[in-house]
């Protein structure tokens, strides 16, 4: 008698995922490059074309976006806050849900005026909380990966363990972000480090300055340095944003028309 064939094994795709992010090496990748990883291997077996790592910003009180899948940064709102919509609740109650309507979601309601930056983004967006040692770190927002469902059940239980699996390590690679060199330098505070960084620059610049023509012709030196620095500080700060106006005047500590207004006096394209 014919033994019967054995059946030939098919790999649930949800294992092999989970155990491919599992084994992802962290090491010498910064956060990005991490995410994007994890991404990556999930759109192999799922239909993603968005995902975005949103993480708690340790000094304000706000969610600012640190990762993207599937979208350009310059044309993604950077910073939310913890208290409004879903994704502040997500933050808040540790508890995964979905956003239905992109245009009652503060963080996309700007987005959704300009629908061509919409492609990618297409509801429902599941929101996912990252959680280390029983406090949130911040939230995943990603596509589904079963499609649009009256019940997200199966979207959840899978990407709940995927965010028991990512939130360590997406902890460990933001400490890394943040303890620069110059950061946790215990031996200097923040502003007497950049004192004396301006100090040796500005004593640069003055020592080329003939201090009688200065005088002489009235040039308004100290006017144009300001405008000068101002203007660096704006347009760096705009650069590590993603050019995001609402973001760039909360990292530099003003008000969004006092940085239009600055932009305008300064010529400073938007």
């Amino acid at each position: 008698m014919t033994a019967p064939s054995p059946a030939v094994f098919q790999p649930n795709v949800e294992l092999k995922s989970l155990y491919e992010i599992a084994t992802l090496s962290s090491s010498q990748i910064d956060l990005g490059d991490y995410f994007h990883r994890v991404i990556t291997i999930l759109s192999r077996d799922f239909p993603i074309a968005y995902s975005a790592l949103i993480l708690q910003d340790p000094r304000r009180n706000a969610l600012h976006v640190e990762a993207l899948y599937g979208m350009n940064p310059e044309n993604h709102p950077m910073v939310c806050a913890h208290s409004n919509g879903t994704i502040g609740k997500v933050f808040e109650t540790r508890q995964p849900m979905a956003i239905v309507n992109l245009s009652q979601e503060p963080l996309y309601e700007e987005m959704v005026i300009k629908t061509e930056k919409m492609e990618k983004i297409q509801c429902p967006v599941l929101c996912i909380p990252l959680i280390v040692e029983d406090a949130p770190i911040g939230v995943m927002n990603i596509s589904s990966l079963y499609g649009h469902k009256d019940s997200f059940t199966k979207d959840f239980q899978f990407l709940c363990i995927l965010s028991s699996i990512l939130s360590p390590v997406v902890k460990n690679l933001q400490t890394k972000g943040i303890e620069t060199p110059l950061r946790s330098a215990k031996s200097k505070s923040k502003s007497s480090w950049l004192e004396k960084v301006l100090e040796e620059r500005l004593v640069e610049v003055l020592n080329k300055i003939d201090p009688y023509v200065e005088t002489k012709v009235q040039l308004g030196f100290l006017d144009d340095i300001i405008a000068t620095v101002e203007k660096i500080l704006i347009k760096s700060a705009l650069e590590r944003v993603g050019h995001v106006q609402v973001a760039a005047a909360q990292l530099l500590g003003i008000n969004r028309n006092t940085l239009r207004k600055k932009m305008k006096d300064l010529k400073i394209k938007p």
